[in-house]
C-alpha cells in the first residue's frame, strides 16, 4: 500500500510539472518551433535564450519587473508594521471594544475582496489616488488586514505574559517592548505573513488592472495580460515573460518554507 501512495503522488507530481516544463520549453523555441510543435514540451533544434533578453528590454519586462518589487516591498512592509502593532495590542493590552474591534475584523475574512472594487474605485479616484503607486499599494494593505491581525494576535497570545511584565518592571515602555522583544520573537508568524502577502501581491492583476492605465506603472501580471492581447501572439515571447513573472516565487519560496510552515502552526493553535 505504501508504494502505491508513492506511485500515485509521483504521478501526480508529474502532473503537476508537465505545465511548468512546457512553458520553460516553449520560452526555449523559436515563434516557428512553437507553432509548428505545440504539443512537444521540449525545442526541436538550439535553446533560444535570447528570448529573455528580447522579452526583458524590448517589451520592457524590466520595468514591469521594477514596478511589482515596489508594491511588492511597500505592501509588506506596511502589513507587518501596522498589523503587527494592532496584533501586539490586541494580545496585551486591555480596552473598552477590545472583543468587537477584532471580530469585527476577523468577520471580514468572509467578505469577498470583489464586493468593494466599486466603492474602493471610487474613493480612489476622488482622492486623486488612481493610475499612482499609492492608490494600488494602499487598498492591498487593507485587504491583508484580518489574515494578519488574527495571526500576530494569536502568535504574540502563544508568548508568555510574565516576559511583559518583566519587561514593565524593567522600566520598558510599550514601544520598547513591541519593538525590542515581541517582534523579534514574532519572526515565524511575520515570515508567513511576508510570504502570503509577497505571493498575493506578486499574482495580483484585478486590483492593479482597474486602477491603473499607464504602462509605466504596469506590473508583471498586467505586462503578461498586456503581451497576450496582441494580435499575433509568440508563445515563445508569452512563456519567457510568464518564466520571469513566476521565477521570483519560485526562487523565494523554498528559503522561506521553513518560516511558513512554523508561524502557520504556532501562531494559529492557541488564542
Amino acid at each position: 500500500m505504501k508504494y502505491v501512495k508513492h506511485l500515485l503522488l509521483a504521478a501526480y507530481g508529474l502532473a503537476c510539472l508537465y505545465p511548468f516544463l512546457w512553458m520553460l520549453g516553449t520560452s526555449l523555441k523559436t515563434p516557428q518551433d512553437a507553432l509548428a510543435n505545440p504539443q512537444s514540451p521540449f525545442p526541436e533544434g538550439a535553446f533560444q535564450w535570447l528570448t529573455f533578453a528580447e522579452v526583458w528590454n524590448r517589451l520592457d519586462f524590466y520595468r514591469f519587473f521594477a514596478n511589482s518589487v515596489i508594491v511588492s516591498a511597500a505592501v509588506i512592509a506596511g502589513v507587518i508594521v501596522i498589523y503587527s502593532m494592532m496584533g501586539y495590542t490586541f494580545a496585551k493590552y486591555a480596552f473598552a471594544g477590545k472583543k468587537l474591534i477584532y471580530y469585527t475584523f476577523i468577520a471580514l475574512l468572509l467578505v469577498p475582496g470583489v464586493t468593494i472594487l466599486i466603492p474602493l474605485y471610487i474613493n480612489m479616484t476622488n482622492l486623486g489616488l488612481a493610475n499612482t503607486y499609492v492608490g494600488m499599494i494602499l487598498p492591498m494593505i487593507n485587504g491583508a488586514a484580518p489574515f494578519a491581525i488574527f495571526l500576530f494576535t494569536s502568535y504574540f497570545r502563544t508568548i508568555s505574559h510574565e516576559l511583559y511584565e518583566s519587561a514593565v518592571l524593567d522600566g520598558c515602555n510599550a514601544l520598547h517592548i513591541y519593538g525590542r522583544i515581541y517582534l523579534p520573537l514574532a519572526l515565524p508568524a511575520i515570515g508567513t505573513i511576508s510570504i502570503i502577502n509577497f505571493i498575493g501581491t506578486w499574482n495580483n492583476i484585478l486590483w492593479p488592472m482597474i486602477i491603473v492605465d499607464s504602462k509605466e506603472l504596469f506590473t508583471l501580471p498586467m505586462g503578461l495580460m498586456y503581451l497576450d492581447s496582441s494580435s499575433f501572439k509568440k508563445w515563445n515571447e508569452l512563456m519567457a515573460g510568464a518564466m520571469i513573472t513566476i521565477l521570483p516565487i519560485l526562487v523565494s519560496f523554498p528559503f522561506l518554507q521553513k518560516m511558513y510552515v512554523r508561524g502557520m502552526t504556532i501562531g494559529s493553535v492557541k488564542m
